[in-house]
């Protein structure tokens, strides 16, 4: 039975009647390849003599390159379903070989001898007597014509006309033509100034490849080098061997939303398969692939530590929700664990899984919250969001405290940041405790005021039978870690975090007690530009060391060139300091992937506006753009059930979206919040007006000297909607424009 290898190949989008059609012939394929139906033919006068076709139906053919390495089993390359002609054209004039400088394998177009006897002349090429571009982007950024021939391997042809790029736009649009991924990925790393020695770690290239003298080739031997090189880490980008009906029905049906389930960045596999020697963290921009690595790496730990516990978590249930799905489209034989502390894979949001531990301990929970919070927790208690009840507090306990100091932003943030991760009970372990980043001082007087509001705090809670999320994941650390009077236990091997930015101080300390310290025993995946909802957190100071373990994704894979720069742009000009305590930038990120400018449309009225959005949404319809993969956010709920109203009123059915969770076949409409994990083809950002966004709730009962912070998280807020587009991207607003949207 022959093997096969698919080709991520441009121009491969069919219908999905063709799509059955290619799985069918290739199942075929590899079960039989003297099937007589499957009509596989040789090329007459083909550059490549392995290149050969087989009928996929009357009108197309599959492009295959049959390879016979010596001991080993026939495989084919599959390089795309072509009309007819077309693919008798693509199997004649493409070579599949081995870069002879990097050892990638490639696809080269060249000219065969009959088609040079039929015209009269060898194929044209570039050369230094064409004309040359006024001006070279790459020359520019003090690269050499040498770089790309003699340390990547570019034909010279190819490197000319990257040099004949005269900007950044240009090279980009080149990059996109090119049909082997390493030569974009060469180019993309250039277009933001890389350095060589860079690209080529990035792409896993080491030392020049030792060229085979021809007497030592013969085909079979050369077929089994190719095989070998298939496997290169910058290979897998393009290629991967396929070994189940299963496999190749993802490969197939998976199209652009799904390739990260196939194809991996040689970066992305490297910190998906890596071994490290305790906590590491994975930074990188919206669309980077942050998520695929968690889950890739998830069932590789699962698969090379036999009966390890693995935890896959982030900030909410539909997240993990969407974690799960993603795996199991991953691997659909991936073992999934359904309790704490069990062996394989589990999956769920970091207060679930703070629920878990709470219903595992039992009594144990309560008497570990006497040493954490100064008092038991009822089994009853009911949750509550973490600034819930402070204005109740300060009022009770008649505290005289004055200015920034009364509001609950402050008080919330005191106890957030210094009192429950400092397991402080009293009023003497408060006056003595170090306030790293509180921005205000107190003194011995103000912290007293403060305590009364705290006691108040937590004696209201006892009498209302409440505690916040954030009490019950420092109680559950305190459990787990022995404050029970018991041992400490852990209850994971390795755990994996998503979307880490928007976590809690007592988050980390759970998840730290959590899980047992050694080898890969904490990923953490994180941007800081998208942290929406929590407090800012310095990992260190809560005995995670991360310092010198940390790396950054820069390639995006979601979102088009234009629609990245206009998210970062939204960035610009503001300060993020990221889990190390060290400022983060937004150079270096680019994208594989070239679209239409962002539209961004002012209207004078809401009715206007509610036009312009009817008309955008109508018009992607009428192109033949799925309704599901169009979506409408929103800054709040109640503007997410006007836009679907309105909607309505201009004949287009539309479905909210509560949760990150992906229904039905109409264009969907959901808060900026909720589209956080999610991606759409094209995406409207709705009444993004100044007064509206951001709106003016955001800021109630803020500090001042907090309220940077909050501008921070809606600007962020603001570059998480507009990163969720993969096509498309409009931006529509009434009167003036958010002063976020930087629209001059």
């Amino acid at each position: 039975m022959p093997n096969l290898i698919m080709t991520k190949m441009k121009g491969q989008k069919h219908e999905k009647a063709v799509d059955l059609k290619i799985m069918s012939f290739l199942r075929k394929l590899t079960e039989d390849d003297g099937i007589p139906g499957l009509n596989i033919e040789r090329m007459n006068h083909p550059v490549d003599e392995r290149a050969r076709t087989g009928r996929v139906d009357i009108h197309l053919r599959a492009v295959l390159y049959q390879l016979d390495p010596i001991g080993q089993e026939r495989t084919y390359v599959y390089a795309g379903t072509w009309e007819h002609d077309e693919a008798i054209e693509r199997a004649r004039t493409r070579k599949l070989q081995i870069n002879p400088v990097n050892g990638i394998p490639e696809f080269i177009e060249a000219t065969t001898p009959a088609d040079e006897a039929a015209t009269g002349q060898a194929s044209p090429s570039a050369t230094e007597a064409d004309a040359a571009p006024s001006r070279s982007f790459l020359t520019e950024r003090s690269y050499f014509r040498s770089d790309l021939v003699d340390e990547f391997g570019f034909a010279p042809d190819l490197a000319e006309r990257a040099f004949a790029a005269p900007d950044e736009d240009a090279l980009l649009t080149f990059a996109a033509s090119l049909e082997n991924e390493w030569q974009a990925s060469v180019l993309l790393e250039m277009a933001v100034g890389s350095a060589i020695s860079q690209i080529k770690d990035s792409l896993g290239i080491g030392e020049a490849v030792e060229p085979v003298a021809p007497a030592e080739i013969d085909e079979r031997h050369e077929d089994a080098r190719l095989v070998d090189a298939l496997k290169h880490p910058a290979a897998q980008m393009q290629f991967t061997f396929v070994d189940s009906d299963e496999e190749l029905q993802r490969v197939i049906e998976g199209g652009d939303f799904g390739a990260w389930r196939v194809f991996l960045h040689p970066d992305q596999r490297r910190y998906a398969t890596a071994k490290y020697h305790g906590p590491f963290r994975l930074t990188g921009g919206a669309g980077t692939g942050k998520t695929v690595v968690l889950i890739h790496r998830a069932r590789n730990l699962a698969w090379t530590d036999a009966g390890s516990r693995v935890v896959l978590t982030t900030y909410t249930r539909a997240l993990a929700d969407n974690l799960r799905r993603d795996l199991e489209r991953l691997d659909a034989t991936a073992a999934i664990a359904d309790r704490p502390g069990d062996p394989g894979i589990l999956i769920r949001g970091v207060d679930a899984l703070v629920a878990s531990v709470r219903e595992l301990a039992g009594t144990g929970f309560g008497d570990a919250a006497v040493n954490v919070i100064g008092s038991s927790v009822d089994s009853a208690a009911r949750p509550v969001a973490n600034d819930s009840g402070w204005e109740a507090a300060l009022d009770d306990s008649g505290a005289n405290l004055d200015g920034p100091l009364r509001s609950k932003s402050f008080l919330a943030g005191e106890y957030l940041e210094v009192i429950l991760p400092g397991r402080i009970t009293t009023k003497d372990d408060y006056f003595t405790a170090r306030r790293p980043g509180r921005g205000i001082a107190l003194d011995r007087a103000k912290r007293a005021e403060v305590w009364k509001v705290v006691e108040h705090f937590r004696r209201n809670a006892r009498i209302n039978s409440t505690v916040t999320y954030a009490e019950l994941a420092a109680v559950a650390a305190g459990w787990l870690g022995g404050l029970d009077g018991g041992r400490p236990r852990t209850l994971a091997d390795h755990i994996l975090i998503d979307e880490a930015q928007d976590l809690t101080a007592a988050h980390w300390q759970f998840l730290r007690a959590f899980t047992a310290e050694g080898d890969d025993d904490m990923f953490i995946a994180d941007d800081i530009h998208q942290r929406i909802y929590g407090r800012r957190v310095v990992l260190s100071r809560l005995g995670i060391a991360i310092v010198g373990r940390s790396r950054r994704l820069t390639l995006n894979y979601r979102t088009t060139e234009q629609n990245l720069r206009y998210a970062l742009g939204l960035l610009e000009g503001a300060e993020y300091i990221d889990a190390e305590g060290a400022e983060e930038g937004v150079a270096g990120y680019r994208s594989s992937r070239l679209g239409p400018d962002p539209r961004r449309i002012a209207s004078t009225s809401a009715g206007e506006q509610y036009t312009a959005l009817a008309d955008t949404v109508r018009g992607w319809l009428d192109a033949g753009v799925r309704g599901e993969t169009i979506a409408v956010l929103t800054s709040s709920n109640n503007a997410s059930k006007d836009v679907h109203d309105a909607l309505e009123h201009h004949g287009i059915a539309s479905t909210i979206l509560t949760s990150a969770k992906q229904t039905g076949t109409d264009p969907v409409v959901l808060t900026m919040h909720t589209s956080k994990g999610m991606e759409f083809s094209r995406v409207v950002l709705f009444d993004m007006s100044d007064g509206s966004f951001p709106s003016t709730w955001a800021f109630k009962g803020v500090a001042p000297e907090d309220r940077a912070d909050v501008e921070l998280r809606e600007r962020s807020l603001l570059y998480v909607a507009s990163s969720r587009a993969r096509d498309e991207l409009v931006v529509l607003w009434k009167g003036r424009p958010s002063s976020l949207l930087k629209v001059s």
